[in-house]
């Protein structure tokens, strides 16, 4: 069974250094970082690690030694199951393809399948589970370039955006006012849609990470029934000290529906909440108490 929707790898997404060669350095390392994570989980690559890995484990148990990337990837994908209590879980890739071949529902076996050992890289997983890592991997990315840019540039701002998540990395001062700078369609941050100012303000509360997700387009698979999320959102934002973090509370959002504003303040995020109710033209938009106004204040 392939990997689940979408079939894509991330891709190298926007950055945004503060100087010009700063600027060339990072698009070289975002690229380096997109090609190492496609080659670990791209699903439209028969030949990358997750197409193996979910080719294996449809037929028998597997024990193996991952790649650093791919291990990488799932440990944040554990991560993220973690900090949402397992609803947001990286084994529902076999629900995510009975939901779009319109087939009953099949709950999913959850992480209680995988076993991941970080240093040894060794992976063990249940036979017929199926990951879906596309998401994570995505955020993880957009973390793992600021975290490798900051090595080789200490003292320097960056914003890397991949997929739907946003990662800002260096000084508190030079990241905030570089998240605050206005973005074109070609740098980073330009499509989750927070002004730059809001931006700016979440970063100096040490909101390094950012994700948007979309209803529409998206298939969002509730674990626990193996079904598509229905959700009164159709657009959630949060912002969080990581990407994988912010993506995590976003996703989990979106499935948790009215409740979702309080859990991830509850949750020591900020998050931005937009829906529509069913019949009407009307729309909402809720934010936690600590999301910023439009001048960078904290909204009431």
């Amino acid at each position: 069974m392939p990997t689940p929707i979408p079939p894509r790898a991330p891709d190298a997404g926007a950055v945004r250094a503060p100087a010009p060669d700063l600027q060339a350095e990072a698009v070289r390392l975002a690229e380096r970082v997109r090609r190492e994570v496609a080659g670990a989980v791209a699903p439209e690559r028969i030949d990358s690690e997750l197409s193996l890995l979910n080719r294996f484990a449809e037929h028998e148990d597997v024990d193996v030694v991952v790649g650093p990337v791919l291990a990488g990837i799932i440990a944040a994908a554990l991560l993220a199951a973690r900090l949402t209590s397992g609803l947001v879980d990286p084994t529902t890739g076999a629900a995510a393809w009975r939901a779009l071949d319109g087939l009953a529902p099949h709950p999913a076996p959850g992480i209680g399948r995988l076993e991941l050992d970080e240093s040894t890289r060794r992976l063990r997983m249940g036979r017929g589970t199926v990951l879906d890592l596309a998401p994570v991997a995505d955020a993880w990315a957009a973390d793992r370039i600021v975290q490798v840019f900051a090595q080789a540039h200490p003292g320097h701002a960056l914003v890397a955006e991949v997929g739907g998540a946003c990662a800002v990395g260096g000084p508190p001062a030079a990241a905030a006012a570089l998240a605050g700078a206005a973005p074109t369609a070609r740098t980073a941050c330009s499509r989750t849609g927070v002004e730059p100012g809001v931006r700016a303000a979440l970063v100096e509360r040490g909101r390094r990470g950012l994700a948007v997700v979309e209803g529409p387009g998206s298939v969002l698979v509730n674990p626990v029934t193996g079904a598509p999320a229905a959700s009164p959102w159709d657009r959630v934002v949060v912002a969080a000290p990581s990407a994988v973090e912010a993506q995590a509370y976003a996703r989990a959002a979106h499935l948790l529906g009215r409740d979702a504003p309080g859990w991830v303040a509850a949750c020591g995020a900020d998050g931005e909440f937009t829906g529509s109710r069913p019949g009407s033209t009307l729309r909402r938009r809720l934010r936690t108490p600590g999301w910023p106004g439009r001048a960078g204040r904290a909204a009431a």
